[in-house]
């Protein structure tokens, strides 16, 4: 299997079928595109560096053609996992409900806060922490600044929260399995991880798809939430 023939397989049947149960619609839908290219500018420079560092790569005859250091597919899949998943929290996310205790943001961003420095520290001790720190690192600021703004929103929307994140991530978690340890479509160095993981599927890709998602659907809830706006405005 290809990374191409990956996506044909494990993620556009899943994305038509949501879409056509979700059906979304103005004024949700805005942001609901508007997600893919937000994932594709931030996550590229980082994907790029960890290929170029040969934290993860692809084995010859799996890709098309790349763009810098990364295949196009990657790129397709920057686009691909938030509309995927923004279409299942289209479905279930509902109407947004009262703003929850204001303390929820202070002491969510705290915490995220203190994710962000262990990531950093994992970052500088390197070697088979590199993988792990590269995530936390990266990703963690993100929720600092979600929960900050707009943590009593989120806790608020626990529900389709909880559920917005649990299930898609279980979901690409199965499909990353697949890809690494049945097809062989990518490869994670060992020489950069913890050599954790769960049937073969390393836990720094466990990670990865549990704070992609996390960005995504807290980013989604807060964009469709009247409260954030107000607060933009």
């Amino acid at each position: 299997m290809t990374y191409l023939e990956f996506h044909l397989v494990f993620i556009l049947p899943p994305l038509l079928l949501l879409l056509l149960w979700a059906r979304p619609k103005p004024p949700r839908l805005w942001a609901y595109l508007l997600m893919p290219l937000i994932a594709l500018l931030y996550t590229t420079p980082w994907d790029n560096y960890l290929v170029y560092r040969e934290v993860w790569g692809y084995p010859e005859g799996r890709v098309l053609l790349r763009i810098g250091y990364v295949p196009l597919e990657e790129y397709l899949f920057f686009l691909l996992q938030p509309l995927l998943t923004g279409a299942f929290l289209l479905r279930i996310a509902g109407t947004p409900p009262p703003r929850g205790p204001g303390l929820a943001r202070v002491v969510g961003g705290a915490f995220w806060l203190l994710v962000t420095a262990l990531g950093v520290m994992l970052l500088a001790l390197g070697g088979e922490y590199l993988y792990m720190g590269l995530i936390v690192a990266y990703f963690a600021p993100v929720f600092v600044l979600q929960w900050a703004f707009g943590g009593d929103l989120l806790l608020a929307w626990w529900r389709p929260f909880l559920l917005g994140v649990a299930l898609p991530t279980l979901y690409l978690w199965f499909a990353d399995f697949w890809a690494i340890t049945r097809e062989g479509i990518w490869w994670i160095s060992e020489e950069y991880t913890l050599g954790l993981g769960v049937a073969g599927l390393p836990l720094e890709e466990m990670t990865f798809f549990l704070f992609t998602n996390l960005a995504v659907v807290q980013g989604l809830l807060l964009a469709w939430h009247p409260e954030a706006l107000r607060r933009i405005r």
